[in-house]
């Protein structure tokens, strides 16, 4: 009696066991959000076990009973999923114990990932099949996403730049195996901070992403479409002649740009866009080095006037070239004060006596006797990437300087005219930044006079008028230079605040044998004493011109006839001449 109490303890306790076991390794089953069919191939009809939670991905509540396998992926698949079916009788028919295949429901749309384990006895006959089925639609989709993040930009759906370059890298390569050659074109719309300040970062999203999904349209097989910036856009095109050229392109691109592209707030908008074109392999050994010239002549097309087109040449890349290395010498320059100020003289046309220096910067070789470059090159690079500023400020500190010193030795009175770029006009702190460098060097306003350029009223007309007048307000003077090579300089002459206007030399070389521009500068000499203006006439070379400029009533003389620029202790010498 007491054997078989135990052996029904012994039963009963093991019955447990197994009982504890299959709850844990459903739970496990549940868990991992596998589906488990457990088939009995011994068994007549096959038993069938199931495990996992196949209620909730079928959708429906199911009994655990003998359910054939077609019966249980008809639960799961619709009937024209054979791919699936075919899969896993191939498994079966193979032998294979694993193997995966993906497909996709109409009615629930998702990706399943299949398994599949047979077991054979002795005799090689199957006596059990497990199969396990797998969800795996997020995973997909995240994978799908990524994929998409990898390759494509995710406001316009073009390439995005690591993968345009890496198609762009497999045209070349192919363009070279079959002797043809790859255009590749940068798209840049012009004034695009403009757009963005007037309509909002949003909005100028918007307009970018309507911009690019127009230009998504030219993607092909041999034409590639991306986006390198917020507004730069490139397109790459294989084997380009007839229709298919960046030529072709860039004119049906214009063409759409004739119509308004509107936004989701109904505002019309039309913009310009420059291009730059380069071509491999002429245009660089590597799609990399392509790529750089394409974008060296977008700027290029964007100096010129923007809403146009720019081929690479040569000639470009060398200049461009030569201002990287103009800018980095520039830094230096600056950082250990290798410029070196000249000063040319002013004459009063009707008695000849001196009216003062204009002061003009020059940059001398600290390694030979001549200069790194002229001023008509260093100071445009140095007004694009800022370096102006501290070059403006060095100038009139060490020109205020010296004038102090003359004024000193020699007592001549005389006015100091010192340029004065647009860059530096347009900081906040320009009127505290003079007034504090005549204070310094304990130089009075009238002597300094300030001359400035059409151009410095081109981004902020009334900020610059306000102020001109400031400092003429401290006693400083204020010259126009260069009048008469702007478009509009008659319409600023009513409204702008001004002591002088320095008459460029373009009209003097002309006036003297011309009776029409004579006449024209008769009248402009005419027109500025009327209005109060002092006039100075730049670039006087022969004696002739100086007779002319007399004759007309012109106030100044300057140029190389009377005087070429000068260091500093050259000019000293023509001071102490002119000592009574």
């Amino acid at each position: 009696m007491d054997d078989l109490k135990y052996q029904v303890d012994l039963l009963t306790a093991l019955n447990e066991r197994l009982m504890k076991s299959e709850k844990m390794y459903r739970r496990i089953a549940e868990c991992s959000g596998t589906l488990f069919m457990y088939f009995d191939l011994k068994s007549s009809p096959a038993k069938v076990d199931l495990v996992g939670p196949w209620d909730d991905m079928v959708g429906e509540k199911i009994a655990n009973h003998p359910y054939d396998e077609s019966y249980m992926l008809n639960l799961l698949l619709d009937e024209d999923q054979d791919e699936f079916r075919i899969h896993m009788l191939e498994l079966e028919r193979e032998g294979l114990e694993s193997g995966s295949c993906e497909v996709r429901s109409r009615n629930k749309r998702y990706w399943l990932s299949c398994f599949a384990k047979v077991t054979y006895d002795d005799e090689h006959r199957p006596i059990e099949k497990i199969i396990s089925i797998k969800d795996i639609t997020k995973i997909k989709m995240n994978s799908e996403e990524l994929e998409y993040l990898a390759f494509y930009d995710s406001l316009t759906g073009v390439y995005n730049r690591n993968y345009f370059v890496r198609k762009f890298r497999d045209m070349c390569e192919l363009a070279d195996s079959e002797e043809t050659s790859v255009e590749i074109m940068f798209v840049d719309i012009d004034d695009f901070k403009k757009i963005n300040d007037s309509i909002g970062l949003l909005f100028g999203d918007e307009l970018v992403q309507e911009f690019g999904q127009y230009l998504k349209d030219f993607n092909s097989d041999d034409i590639l479409v991306g986006r390198f910036g917020s507004d730069v856009f490139v397109i790459a095109v294989y084997n380009p002649c007839g229709q298919r050229s960046a030529d072709v392109v860039y004119r049906k691109i214009k063409e759409r740009l004739r119509h308004p592209f509107v936004l989701t707030n109904k505002t019309e908008l039309m913009f310009t866009v420059s291009c730059g074109v380069a071509e491999y392999p002429d245009a660089g050994r590597t799609a990399l080095e392509v790529i750089k010239n394409a974008e060296i002549v977008l700027y290029k097309a964007k100096e010129r006037g923007k809403n146009g087109i720019q081929y690479f040449e040569l000639e470009i890349l060398n200049k461009f070239i030569n201002n990287i290395s103009v800018e980095k010498q520039l830094k230096e320059a600056i950082e250990t004060n290798g410029f070196q100020l000249y000063y040319q003289p002013q004459y009063y046309a009707s008695d000849g006596k001196l009216r003062g220096a204009e002061v003009l910067l020059r940059w001398p070789d600290p390694e030979g006797d001549g200069f790194i470059t002229s001023p008509d090159e260093f100071i445009p690079i140095a007004e694009k990437n800022g370096a102006i500023v501290p070059i403006g400020n060095f100038v009139l500190k060490e020109a205020l300087k010296t004038f102090n010193d003359w004024r000193t030795k020699y007592h001549i009175p005389m006015i100091l005219s010192v340029n004065i770029s647009a860059v530096s006009l347009e900081k906040e702190n320009f009127v505290d930044t003079v007034s504090h460098a005549l204070s310094l060097y304990g130089v009075s306003p009238e002597v300094l006079e300030l001359e400035i350029t059409e151009s410095v009223f081109i981004n902020n007309f009334e900020d610059v008028i306000d102020k001109i007048k400031t400092l003429r307000g401290l006693g400083i003077r204020v010259s126009l230079d260069d009048f008469g090579t702007g478009f509009s300089s008659l319409s600023y002459l009513r409204q702008i605040p001004i002591d002088t206007i320095k008459i460029d030399r373009s009209f003097i070389e002309t006036a003297v044998k011309d009776d029409s521009s004579g006449i024209i500068y008769e009248s402009v000499i005419e027109m500025s004493k009327k209005l109060g203006f002092e006039t100075v006439a730049e670039g006087v070379e022969t004696r002739e011109q100086f007779n002319y400029l007399r004759e007309k009533k012109i106030d100044i003389i300057q140029g190389f006839l009377l005087g070429r620029p000068i260091s500093k202790v050259e000019f000293e010498k023509l001071l102490i001449r002119q000592m009574p």
